[in-house]
């Protein structure tokens, strides 16, 4: 009797344990279905906009934000957007990404403002305030406009020599209606005079060198002008010692 007892209750366990085979399998497998759908490309960035950009090339932005193929939810949009203000042409960058079925990112680009637009017969750029440069593929409404005499403008993979940059802001402010000035790698920045005179100002060392030299410059043409002098080049480079050349 027992025996028979034993027989009618073993194959009642027989459906509890397939029930919880069946829903461990399901677990797993919807598990498997998950991850693999939250890995897939609907995740992936594939989508990226640039808006209010001028001057740079917009595959420069969306590769140095390094972007492209990254998943939703673990790009890191700060690091983007830090990699995008780096480029010459942008002074600052904001990043957003949306997921709604796909994703989608938008930079947003403040564009930087041109200090100086460099003229060469080897290609012009132009630079920012804080001397990143940039080719120049367009017309760009530059404060400047710089003529290189010979050899290369500066070079796209540096920034503007500091003395160089320090030399064009004071310009800017000293005398801001004068926008046009040569550039020689030998003598420096030079500016055309009201009386046609090549006046050789270089760069700037120090803070306020550019003032100097043209209160200098101005000093002696008065002088040089009461002598019934008339110099082709007057070089105030270096404010100890000052020439002129007929």
């Amino acid at each position: 009797m027992a025996l028979a007892q034993r027989a009618q209750r073993r194959p009642s366990r027989l459906p509890r344990v397939r029930g919880w085979v069946v829903i461990a399998v399901a677990t797993v497998a919807l598990a498997v279905l998950g991850v693999r759908w939250f890995s897939g490309d609907d995740w992936r960035i594939n989508a990226i906009e640039v808006k209010n950009n001028t001057g740079v090339p917009v595959e420069a932005i969306i590769g140095a934000s390094a972007l492209q193929g990254e998943h939703f939810q673990f790009a890191d949009l700060d690091k983007a957007a830090k990699a995008v203000d780096d480029l010459p042409g942008v002074e600052a960058a904001q990043v957003t990404c949306v997921w709604n079925g796909q994703t989608l990112c938008t930079i947003l680009i403040q564009p930087a403002r041109a200090m100086a637009f460099w003229e060469s017969s080897r290609g012009n750029v132009w630079n920012d305030y804080e001397g990143k440069l940039q080719r120049a593929l367009d017309a760009v409404q530059a404060k400047l406009t710089i003529y290189v005499e010979e050899g290369e403008p500066p070079a796209l993979t540096e920034r503007v020599n500091p003395r160089l940059l320090r030399a064009m802001n004071e310009l800017l402010a000293a005398q801001p209606a004068v926008t046009r000035y040569a550039y020689s790698h030998e003598y420096g920045l030079i500016w055309l005079n009201e009386d046609k005179w090549r006046v050789r100002l270089g760069d700037a060392p120090y803070d306020g060198v550019m003032s100097e030299k043209l209160k200098l410059a101005r000093a002696l043409r008065n002088q040089l002008k009461a002598q019934g002098v008339r110099p082709k080049v007057l070089d105030v480079r270096f404010v100890e010692a000052p020439y002129y050349i007929k």
